[in-house]
């Protein structure tokens, strides 16, 4: 297989049938980044860890937009970012640290996704932390809102104990000043976590000030958990936003 100059193998067949799904998961949701306009030039990563496999972790390689990783480009890395594999593509190592940081404190982090968009950007830029003023509002925060505050570029090992504990155990946090880290199960977790959680902040920014919004009655808030634990937030959409890239571009499968 070839991408620009640079040859790598297919993996297909030559992993774990669990691992190969894994894969196609990751890639799928870096096809769906640009595809949602949540992508950005700083190229912000997900990452998963490798099903039966507590130290390998699947990473994306250099050098390539999102639009073109596919499940064989992923890189497999131990947690510290040692090569797992042999490949002769590359990975930023520092830029494996805040996901690193949350893989190694969660043990419910499958897949993580850190973002830099415009929307999380500017609701991490306020004062006002998120509100209940909306429905994706009160579904997001019942899966946990933690709030980090800004201390330098998140790539050095020494930003990663503040940042778990910022995190805690809630299911993403709002990087201030910077962005958001989000956390799933599944790969649809973490993508309609993010997607939720956008929308909440795009809906609070388009609202105005806190003082002049409406909030949800705190007597209703409890029912936003109980409707996640009943099924509202799975992952019956997964296999169709895959037909929908399937569409597009199947070539992240490969």
């Amino acid at each position: 297989m070839k991408i620009g100059d640079v040859e790598y193998p297919s993996l297909k067949g030559k992993v774990s049938e669990a691992e190969w799904k894994t894969r196609v998961d990751l890639a799928a949701l870096y096809r769906l980044i640009p595809l949602m306009g949540w992508w950005d030039l700083s190229q912000p990563p997900v990452s998963a860890r490798v099903p039966g496999e507590p130290d390998h972790y699947l990473f994306n390689p250099l050098g390539f937009l999102f639009e073109e990783i596919t499940a064989s480009s992923l890189i497999k890395i131990t947690l510290h970012g040692e090569l797992a594999q042999e490949t002769p593509l590359t990975f930023h190592p520092r830029i494996w640290y805040p996901m690193q940081a949350v893989h190694a404190a969660r043990p419910d982090a499958n897949f993580v996704l850190h973002s830099h968009d415009a929307v999380f950007a500017a609701m991490a830029s306020r004062k006002d932390r998120l509100l209940p003023i909306s429905q994706p509002a009160g579904f997001a925060l019942a899966s946990g809102i933690a709030y980090h505050d800004y201390d330098g570029v998140e790539t050095y090992p020494e930003r990663m104990p503040s940042l778990q504990e910022s995190l805690g155990a809630n299911g993403a946090a709002i990087l201030k000043n910077h962005g958001l880290v989000a956390l799933g199960r599944s790969a649809y977790e973490v993508f309609g976590k993010t997607n939720l959680i956008r929308q909440a902040c795009k809906i609070q920014l388009l609202a105005g000030q806190a003082p002049d919004v409406s909030a949800i009655n705190e007597e209703i808030l409890p029912a936003f958990e109980a409707e996640l634990r009943t099924g509202v937030a799975v992952d019956n959409l997964w296999p169709a936003l895959l037909r929908k890239l399937d569409r597009i571009d199947p070539s992240y499968r490969d």
